[in-house]
């Protein structure tokens, strides 16, 4: 039973990551109708900025808010540059721009940072905690409290706040934002920011987890889909649900199976739900809104 719970935790701390990711997704679609398969890379970034940072001898907090910052910034200059740059877009020119701009992305940190995976240490002083006889990493503490605030902040921006519904508005009818003297574009390269920003977090708060490496986004964006899809896309709630049934699933199957399934596990998940319900689990046959 230890194990079982063990192993449900271990799953739990991941798929958190993976929700963070699916809602950086759902941030992007809900606003501008894109699916940007860059969005791995911000978490890459994330955890690569934070390792160069605390190399130079930041403190942990500095370097994780500098390396968000950084990111949110690379995504709002992904959207300036070469999304509102797209002449007649469609939905698959710019999926395939986004896949393009994450191979860009992962090229240029390969030739700064080199192929080789980098540890770094947990944001706490000691190593490990136990709770009922059971042994923790120290980081799973960090990760769950970061991911529980931030998924917190951001239901209160998009449900509360202005500029949250804003966003919700000018996906369901952009032009009759743009009428009521919204600016449509801005809150394109916003909603590039705020994932940047939450992708980036998520990577520097699992860098102590996994090791540091330029092509770690990758798994993580296909996951993260993987979980959107699962939980409904376009629906954060969905997002959340569906990255945890993701990484417990995959715990459960690399603990008493084989961990060379892990990586297979989600996308198993992901149409098994697609077969049962093709919207996703929180989903709506016409999804519009976050």
């Amino acid at each position: 039973m230890e194990t079982f719970i063990q192993y449900t935790i271990n799953g739990i701390i991941t798929g958190l990551i993976y929700a963070l990711v699916a809602i950086g997704f759902n941030i992007i679609y809900s606003s501008v109708k894109i699916v940007n398969f860059a969005q791995g890379e911000f978490i890459m970034l994330g955890g690569v900025v934070e390792f160069y940072l605390l190399g130079l001898g930041w403190p942990v907090v500095l370097s994780l808010i500098a390396s968000s910052v950084f990111v949110g910034i690379v995504g709002i200059l992904i959207y300036f540059i070469f999304i509102k740059n797209t002449r007649k877009p469609t939905e698959l020119s710019l999926i395939i721009l986004t896949i393009g701009i994450s191979v860009l992305i992962r090229g240029i940190t390969m030739v700064v940072f080199g192929k080789n995976a980098y540890p770094v240490k947990n944001f706490l002083p000691f190593e490990s905690v136990s709770v009922a006889g059971l042994t923790f990493s120290s980081q799973y503490v960090i990760v769950l409290s970061v991911v529980v605030v931030l998924v917190g902040l951001l239901f209160w921006f998009f449900s509360k706040t202005l500029t949250g519904k804003l966003f919700v508005a000018s996906s369901l009818n952009p032009l009759a934002c743009r009428l009521f003297g919204v600016n449509v574009s801005n809150l394109g390269g916003m909603s590039f920011f705020i994932s940047g920003l939450v992708g980036a977090i998520g990577g520097a708060v699992v860098a102590p987890i996994s090791f540091v490496k330029y092509d770690m986004g990758l798994m993580f964006g296909l996951k993260g889909f993987a979980a959107s899809v699962v939980g409904g896309f376009g629906n954060n709630i969905g997002a959340v649900v569906g990255g945890l049934v993701i990484g417990i699933s995959e715990s459960l199957a690399a603990g008493y199976v084989s961990s060379s399934y892990k990586d297979m596990v989600a996308f198993v998940v992901m149409i098994a739900v697609l077969f049962v319900a093709p919207e996703g689990i929180f989903g709506s046959k016409d999804v519009e809104r976050v």
